[in-house]
């Protein structure tokens, strides 16, 4: 059970469900690989790039190699879950997929209305820093070379690069429940595609990716550039931004501000609505396994409390600022007093005692003394 994807379509709750029954699934006979959750995502980088001769043993290949042995041979199912699996071209898609020739590969993609799911892919590039407008960044979703594109987002297209010749009934697409669904029927829906009992599934302590506040994400566009400098995103390892940008200013600091939901305005809401018939008219077209309902897809509407990036003034994002300096202000003094700390109790491990202090003079007068007499 192969999960590609997309972003922004429940994978991280989905993904903290498995981890966290990884134990009660492999009793069940469903192996999740790998030793920590980021092994998928680094077998998914192996799959989308090209692979080099000489491979190091550690590497991201290594562990795609690991991951296509266990589904050789494990006598169960095996899962494999990650979002960016749906950035594979057509190519390597089907170099993945003869890799496991040896195994019955079944292909899942999780499809989520794209009136929610745009604002929350937007928001996303905003956490690295990227400082492009809602407006500029929908229409970038046509540049099927960007990360974040309908070539990404759209389960359609995604299937069609990735199905291949597998049969029709091997390839699932998991409708996200529409909001105010209970909350674990995402869950529910997803191991019933994979051919798991969802009562394997634990979810009592499950992460969400959270989303930040409009006021937060309209500061973080006008930032944008000059954190990245900070940073040095462009120069440095790129795990460097995800440490300081995505987790600690804006998962850490920004989202727990709270704020007004990101909406999309209505023109933008009717752009969409058409990808989205054409979209689901297309997974039906293919015959693929859907779960849910696919009109869940187009439920979403115009709605008053979401807020379009556009309408936050000045004011609001100077509140956020706010808020947010002194939170910096204070993570800066602890980190620098326990770095002090820290400092001052290694000087003290290091200073010799007393009587250590004075064996060590009698061994100085010594090397002193010796080498005169032989």
């Amino acid at each position: 059970m192969l999960h590609l994807g997309a972003p922004k379509s429940g994978t991280t709750y989905l993904q903290s469900v498995i981890w966290n029954s990884r134990q009660r699934l492999y009793d069940a006979g469903v192996l999740v690989p790998g030793t920590r959750r980021f092994d998928h995502t680094r077998a998914a980088s192996a799959v989308c790039s090209p692979r080099p001769e000489h491979v190091r043993p550690r590497s991201r290949y290594a562990v795609w190699d690991r991951f296509v042995r266990s589904a050789a041979e494990w006598p169960g199912t095996v899962l494999v879950s990650d979002e960016w699996f749906v950035a594979a071209t057509a190519e390597q898609a089907a170099r993945a997929l003869d890799d496991l020739a040896g195994a019955e590969v079944h292909l899942v993609v999780t499809a989520r209305d794209f009136v929610r799911q745009v604002p929350a892919a937007w928001q996303e590039e905003l956490k690295l820093g990227n400082a492009s407008s809602m407006t500029q960044f929908v229409v970038g979703l046509d540049d099927s070379a960007r990360k974040w594109s309908w070539a990404t987002l759209d389960a359609a297209e995604v299937l069609t690069r990735w199905a291949g010749s597998l049969p029709a009934d091997r390839v699932h697409v998991v409708v996200v429940p529409p909001a105010g669904a209970p909350r674990d029927l995402l869950w529910h829906r997803f191991a019933t595609a994979c051919r798991i009992d969802p009562a394997l599934g634990s979810a009592d302590v499950v992460q969400a990716n959270e989303s930040l506040g409009v006021e937060a994400a309209r500061l973080l566009q006008e930032l944008g550039p000059s954190l990245r400098d900070a940073v040095e995103a462009d120069h440095a390892h790129w795990a460097g931004q995800y440490r300081w940008l995505r987790r600690y200013l804006g998962h850490d600091l920004l989202v727990p501000l709270g704020g007004d939901k990101i909406g999309l305005d209505r023109e933008t809401i009717d752009l969409v609505r058409h990808r989205t018939r054409a979209s689901t008219k297309a997974i039906s077209a293919a015959g693929w396994d859907v779960v849910g309902d696919l009109d869940e897809l187009a439920q979403a509407t115009f709605s008053e409390s979401l807020r379009h990036p556009d309408s936050v003034t000045a004011e609001e994002m100077l509140e956020v600022a706010e808020e947010l300096i002194p939170k910096l202000l204070g993570r800066v003094r602890t980190q620098t007093l326990r770095a002090e700390a820290l400092q001052a109790a290694l000087a003290d491990a290091q200073r010799p005692a007393p009587r250590l202090a004075a064996v060590h003079r009698v061994l100085r007068r010594l090397r002193r003394v010796l080498p005169r007499n032989g």
